[in-house]
């Protein structure tokens, strides 16, 4: 599939999808969303992110933006928060969130992972949540992402599916299986930190596996697998908070 098709894809998804369009706002995508925050919270918690204290705080592939509006209520509310998407259909539906948490992004945009409007040196923390395998363009994102990131600041994929060469093409054919109706993809750590060493970031791969949001007694059992045994979880399909560190 061709760069613009799969973008295109991912900008429609937005704009057409029954749950989440920006005329909607369903029950369904607020529980689903709330699952989700709950998740996260405890990876800021494991990351003991608090301590951070960023001024400047930017969210690559935010969707519709509910990340940014827990860390904005909750963990950092004294900084300013910029929201980004590819698809302006996504950020339309920023609102809704901002009235749960009652509060106020302070910028979102739409735009590509890989160029962002941005000048030099301008956030000190950058994340984003189970995006950063839609990120189709994963090297020239990271050049962005160190490029804006200011000296000593951090980048953080949370929550994204990773595996080794080797079961690649088997969990690639799994992730899209579960959610064909936009284009997945699996990051390889291996992969990812050639590119930061070519780069110039500090990469850090931290496993960390949740069966939270699956009621299979298979994938629970599965889950707790990869926690009990380390070395699989550099060779089996798995899940990670992928840090990036600007020098």
């Amino acid at each position: 599939m061709e760069l613009q098709e799969k973008e295109k894809i991912e900008i429609e998804f937005w704009k057409n999808s029954a749950s989440e369009n920006p005329s909607v706002f369903t029950v369904e995508n607020f529980i689903n969303k709330n699952r989700q925050a709950e998740i996260l919270l405890k990876k800021i918690n494991k990351h003991d992110l608090r301590k951070t204290n960023p001024k400047n705080i930017l969210e690559l592939g935010a969707g519709q933006g509910w990340a940014s509006c827990l860390m904005k209520k909750f963990i950092f509310p004294q900084a300013s928060c910029i929201v980004t998407d590819i698809s302006p259909y996504a950020i339309e539906s920023i609102p809704y969130w901002e009235k749960v948490y009652q509060i106020k992004i302070d910028k979102a945009v739409a735009c590509k992972s890989y160029q962002l409007p941005f000048p030099d040196d301008s956030f000190d923390f950058i994340f984003c949540y189970a995006a950063a395998h839609h990120f189709v363009e994963i090297e020239k994102t990271l050049s962005e992402v160190k490029r804006v990131l200011t000296k000593g600041g951090q980048c953080i994929f949370f929550y994204e599916p990773t595996c080794s060469k080797l079961f690649y093409p088997l969990h690639l054919k799994y992730v899209n299986g579960q959610r064909p109706e936009v284009p997945e993809d699996v990051l390889i750590p291996s992969e990812l930190k050639k590119i930061s060493e070519n780069i110039g970031l500090k990469f850090e791969n931290h496993y960390d596996h949740s069966s939270q949001t699956t009621d299979s007694l298979v994938m629970k059992l599965y889950f707790t697998l990869l926690n009990t045994v380390p070395l699989i979880k550099k060779i089996l399909p798995s899940s990670s908070d992928l840090r990036f560190t600007k020098a």
